[in-house]
């Protein structure tokens, strides 16, 4: 090579850099270009040889056959010449007038022989011809690819014809039947399966060549474009030959789908009929080069926990190129007789596959690292609204497809149940895990206030459903509830109940002996002393108030719309079983779902199976969750009930043992005061009381006062009003003794209804004045015990006059039976009258 030749080379290579490797960044492609171009190269090298090999043979074939035929002919001349007897320029001489029939039926036998070799001649020629045609397009298409688009086209349509005609003529049936033999013999060279096995590899040599140079030469254009970075459609000339490529590529592409019978009856399926257009196909391979190079790389925007990176190179791309698709590559696509589509959604089509081999490229990091399943689920559910929503992609779903794949999906609900389970346990293990975590002052009363342990719950479900909130599938968001969510509640239930019960265990130190009860204080200076059943009581309203504020929250969620959506699935579901199938048992065998049961919950076609039935509305998918908390706070209630009961009930035993109560001298001069059995346990119930009433909401408070109440009632009815007798003075001590615990009782829950309605009466009836001849006091009931009591205590008076007498008097609750008790138990009364009860 001279110097001025190896001048010019050096110029055309450094103008082939210049114009397809103008950025650094480009340049970092050459290692991978120079790959693809030397493989392609060695491929047309080999298929070059190959073809040449084969095209030696066949002529030399031609060359044996058309001697032997030449040597054929030689001797029918002379068979000829001697059957006329050499007198061929004799008239006279018939040139069929033989010796004897041996010589005739000689004659006969070379002729059928000559036939015969004419007939392999007449093929052999047929086959060399079909061979130099298909040749001859190669050729034409080889030399056309650079400098004649239409040549190419040209050639390309004819090797299709002379597929097609090889494909429908007898010389083809043997390759197409697969049972049918040709009628060569087995020595013959001549085997038409091979011309069309060679005629298939032709025709697909000159597709993929001729596609090759087109896309190259829309990739050129492209690149001189700035594609897929920000598109500068200034160059005249580069766009020019953009288009250029661009209508090659459809007209190839449009060949091809016209001729796709011939292809499939030949098993050549180079495009099917529901493929997009070739020239789109062929721009999104420079896209997906690129997203290689940032995806598949050692670079950070590769990283498998930073979805949002490699995503915003997608989107990045996207805003670049989505004006030039939009107008001038969908005007191009009008142009062409190809099927007609949405350039910019048939384009995002095409490059989401890079999305999709780029999470299959980290699948094995996502499954050993589970927990970031979720945070790819968010992204890539970000990415297809912004796809929808800003580029208006209407195509299939990325995130359906990442999480059609169950053991990645299953990985993820492994490692949310496992996070949530250790989240839990490192609460419940922490000390005091009920312990509330606001102060009594910074919620109201009827505000629930979580414990440490309630809102590490609460927090724990909430953040599981945030993250799985984008799930397309109803039954993988239910399989995540059912899995990672409910067990959570279920732990929850188990710990409480398991503290319940040692609660339980230890009850009895409630049990407080009378005597260390009384030795707290005889006098009102204990108010400001706490009670220790205050400690425990703290303790039962921790565990009330975890439960109370987790009921609330599941009350919440149960209307939230995510979870209305999931119900309203189920119900859907259990409409469609029939037989009687109750929604809320869906938990059951929901791990072996299949494809049917995912069919009747995602299917939003089929919500309308329980549109003709409103009861599901009355449900939810916690509402087990719900009546379970609701159950468990109840008895934590009654367990609070019962020890307050208990502890009262225990330190009023000096007051049940009170034996002066017929003294005549009791409360003479204690007007205002209580029994000195009840001092100290009035100042110690009232601070229980005041602690009682922020510890629990309301509502609860005003139910504990009525058990309280009722117990207090009908131990001073019971154990006090009827077990002794009484004097005047007495019966009114007792009055006041129930007036100081009823405005105790009254005063804590803010009501005007009396706490101890039967004791009340029983005071009234033991402090009812004696003598009708002394004035009563406001107190007082408005008759004296001697105008009403003989009427109470006449044997021969029935219970119906004796209740309206009772009633009369205001007395609503006690019965006659008990009546008669009360007054026979005025010792007073019964001096007077003589009467010994």
């Amino acid at each position: 090579m001279t110097s001025i030749e190896e001048d010019v080379a050096l110029q055309a290579a450094r103008q082939f850099l210049d114009g397809h490797f103008a950025t650094l960044e480009s340049l970092e492609l050459i290692e991978d270009l120079l790959s693809g171009e030397e493989n392609t190269h060695a491929q047309l090298q080999n298929d070059l040889e190959r073809a040449t090999r084969e095209t030696e043979a066949l002529r030399e074939e031609a060359a044996d056959i058309s001697r032997l035929l030449h040597d054929k002919a030689l001797v029918l001349i002379d068979l000829h010449s001697e059957v006329v007897g050499g007198a061929a320029a004799d008239d006279t001489v018939s040139a069929w007038q033989f010796r004897d029939g041996t010589e005739t039926m000689t004659l006969v036998a070379t002729l059928a022989t000559e036939l015969q070799s004419h007939d392999k001649l007449s093929r052999a020629k047929t086959y060399i011809d079909e061979l130099l045609e298909i040749e001859q397009a190669k050729a034409s298409a080889r030399q056309s690819l650079t400098t004649n688009p239409q040549g190419v086209l040209s050639a390309y349509s004819k090797s299709i014809s002379i597929l097609a005609a090889h494909c429908s003529s007898d010389l083809a049936e043997p390759s197409m039947g697969g049972s049918q033999t040709t009628e060569y013999s087995a020595d013959t060279p001549l085997q038409p399966s091979n011309l069309l096995e060679y005629i298939k590899h032709s025709v697909q040599d000159i597709w993929s060549e001729a596609t090759q140079a087109a896309a190259s030469a829309q990739s050129e254009a492209l690149s001189k474009l700035g594609w897929p970075a920000k598109m500068d459609l200034s160059s005249v000339s580069a766009v020019g030959a953009f288009d250029a490529s661009f209508s090659a590529l459809a007209s190839l592409d449009q060949i091809t789908r016209a001729a796709n019978d011939v292809l499939a009856r030949c098993d050549i399926p180079l495009r099917a009929d529901d493929a997009p257009p070739l020239p789109l196909e062929c721009m999104a391979r420079a896209v997906d080069i690129r997203m290689r190079y940032h995806f598949e790389s050692l670079r950070t925007t590769s990283r498998a926990d930073k979805p949002e990176w490699w995503l915003s190179q997608v989107l990045g791309m996207l805003r670049n190129i989505v004006s030039f698709l939009e107008s001038h590559v969908q005007r191009l696509v009008k142009g062409t007789a190809l099927p007609q589509v949405d350039a910019r959604n048939e384009f995002i089509r095409l490059i989401l596959p890079v999305v999709l081999r780029k999470l299959a490229h980290d699948r094995l990091d996502y499954i050993a690292s589970a927990l970031v399943i979720a945070h790819v689920v968010h992204e890539l559910a970000d990415f297809e609204h912004t796809l929808r929503d800003v580029y208006f992609y209407d195509g299939p779903s990325v995130l359906e497809q990442f999480l059609a794949d169950s053991e990645l999906f299953s990985a993820w609900v492994e490692a949310e149940r496992a996070s949530a389970a250790e989240s839990y346990m490192q609460t419940i293990a922490e000390p005091n895990p009920f312990e509330l975590v606001y102060e009594d002052d910074m919620l109201g009363v009827d505000d629930a206030k979580p414990s440490r342990l309630a809102e590490k719950v609460v927090l724990v479900i909430e953040d599981i459903a945030e993250r799985y909130a984008v799930v397309p599938s109803c039954m993988q968001r239910l399989q995540l509830l059912s899995t990672a969510q409910f067990p959570i509640i279920i732990a929850l239930v188990e710990d409480i109940e398991g503290e319940i019960d040692e609660f339980s265990r230890i009850s009895l130190a409630f049990i407080r002996d009378s005597g260390i009860a009384s030795a707290i204080s005889t006098t009102r200076n204990t108010a400001a002393t706490q009670s220790p059943l205050v400690s425990q009581l703290s303790r039962l309203a921790s565990w009330y108030q975890t439960i109370w504020y987790v009921e609330e929250a599941a009350s919440d969620w149960n209307n939230s719309a995510t979870y209305v959506d999931l119900w309203a699935a189920v119900c859907q579901r259990a409409a469609a079983l029939g037989r009687g199938t109750d929604p809320r048992d869906w938990r059951i065998n929901c791990d072996e779902w299949g494809e049917a049961d995912r069919l009747l919950l995602d299917e939003i076609e089929q919500r309308a199976l329980v549109g003709d039935n409103d009861d599901w509305l009355d449900g939810g998918i916690w509402e087990r969750s719900i009546g379970t908390l609701k159950e468990l706070k109840q008895r934590v209630l009654d367990i609070i009930g019962r020890a307050i009961n208990k502890d009262v009930v225990g330190q009023m035993r000096a007051f049940r043992k009170k034996s002066n109560w017929a003294a005549e001298g009791i409360g003479a001069n204690a007007d205002v005061d209580v029994s000195i059995e009840l001092s100290g346990l009035l100042p110690e119930l009232s601070s229980v009381l005041v602690a009682l009433e922020s510890m629990v909401p309301s509502s609860a408070f005003a139910y504990l006062l009525r058990q309280l109440g009722a117990e207090v009632d009908t131990f001073v009815t019971e154990r006090v009003a009827f077990a002794h007798s009484f004097s005047q003075n007495g019966g009114r001590q007792l009055a006041k003794d129930v007036n100081a615990l009823n405005r105790l009782l009254t005063f804590a829950r803010k009501s005007k209804q009396h706490a101890l309605p039967k004791a009340r009466e029983c005071s009234l009836v033991l402090a009812c004045n004696l003598d009708s001849s002394i004035a009563p006091a406001a107190s007082d009931m408005p008759l004296a015990l001697d105008e009403w009591g003989p009427t109470v205590t006449d044997p021969s008076a029935s219970d119906r006059e004796t209740e309206m007498v009772l009633k009369k008097l205001g007395i609503n609750r006690l019965s006659a039976k008990e009546a008669r008790l009360l007054v026979g138990l005025r010792v007073d009364f019964a001096e007077l009258t003589g009467c010994n009860n």
